[in-house]
């Protein structure tokens, strides 16, 4: 039905707002339309609706020397992230960079405050600090019995221009979360867990033969794609800058890769909500496939968490 004439003849004219999904005739609007525009389109009502979600807000103050440092910052990000992809295609020019990676926290210390250290520290205890994340309430981690560096110990990593982590998925298919603690950026590419198999196949026709001599060669962390060429690919891709002072976590199943554009620290743990079970067995049953040694025993895990467990959301998810 037409909002403006109130008639339904004429259908193939009319036209839905990607808002609100009413419809208008397209020679009812003003000015009238000739065709169905391209894209998405919003009706008068809803764009005036919308309009405080955009346009101007306070920023902070700078002065001259300050606003150019900013924009300079931006700037070389861009220029860093397209010189990165450029060295990564190209077979003329090796590249070689340093990694501080998956550094035990249990054995050079965490960043992040120890409760039995600093017990007068009100941040030991918060749950968003890592060492507490991976065995606190909800998180399914908790009922393994023993420590485990880098899923619940958390794994230090010191980062420098173009030091890179590939695309791979968490051990246990579990969810991640990674905290930047001081320096420059790291950026991060993402593929959602329903496309996980769009882009194994996409690396698999790009490098047949490594997969035939290696079918782990995506649990190896060597493999590198760019965004550009899994879209083409059908992949969803999906990239974020992250800064000092946030968290990024990641979902289970999901391919993760990236890299970092200067010197930095960063802290990484592992968690396990009760949506995790059913990807934990299909990446128990993958390592079954390619002879691959679990971290843990994900049976054991599932016997602890049917014999402590008493939350109905956990039981649930792991009928």
């Amino acid at each position: 039905i037409c909002e403006i004439c109130g008639s339904d003849e004429d259908d193939p004219n009319i036209l839905l707002c990607d808002c609100c999904d009413k419809g208008f005739h397209l020679q009812c609007l003003r000015p009238a339309l000739e065709r169905v525009p391209e894209g998405n389109w919003f009706c008068d009502k809803c764009i005036l609706s919308t309009g405080n979600e955009f346009g101007f807000e306070e920023g902070e103050e700078y002065d001259l020397s300050k606003f150019q440092e900013f924009q300079d910052e931006l700037a070389l990000e861009d220029h860093i992230e397209r010189e990165f992809w450029r060295l990564v295609e190209s077979q003329a020019e090796p590249v070689e960079v340093e990694y501080g990676a998956d550094i035990h926290s249990s054995t050079y210390g965490s960043a992040f405050p120890h409760v039995e250290k600093h017990p007068l520290e009100p941040y030991a205890k918060d749950g968003w600090n890592l060492n507490n994340l991976p065995i606190a309430p909800g998180s399914l981690l908790r009922y393994i019995k023993s420590d485990i560096a880098g899923m619940t110990q958390p794994w230090i990593y010191v980062g420098m221009v173009f030091s890179t982590f590939a695309w791979h998925k968490e051990d246990h298919y579990t969810y991640s979360v990674n905290y930047h603690h001081w320096g420059d950026t790291k950026t991060w590419y993402g593929v959602p867990a329903e496309d996980d198999e769009k882009l194994e196949k996409a690396m698999k026709e790009a490098a047949p033969d490594l997969f035939e001599q290696q079918p782990d060669v995506m649990y190896q962390l060597v493999t590198l794609m760019s965004p550009g060429r899994l879209k083409k690919s059908g992949v969803r891709t999906y990239v974020c800058d992250q800064r000092p002072n946030e968290f990024v976590v990641t979902c289970p199943r999901s391919y993760h890769s990236g890299f970092n554009h200067g010197f930095n620290l960063n802290e990484a743990v592992n968690f396990g909500l009760p949506d995790w079970l059913a990807d934990g067995s299909i990446c128990v049953d993958r390592y079954k496939t390619l002879h691959k040694l679990p971290v843990f025993s994900h049976d054991e895990l599932l016997m602890t968490i049917f014999t402590y467990e008493k939350s109905p959301r956990v039981s649930r998810w792991s009928v």
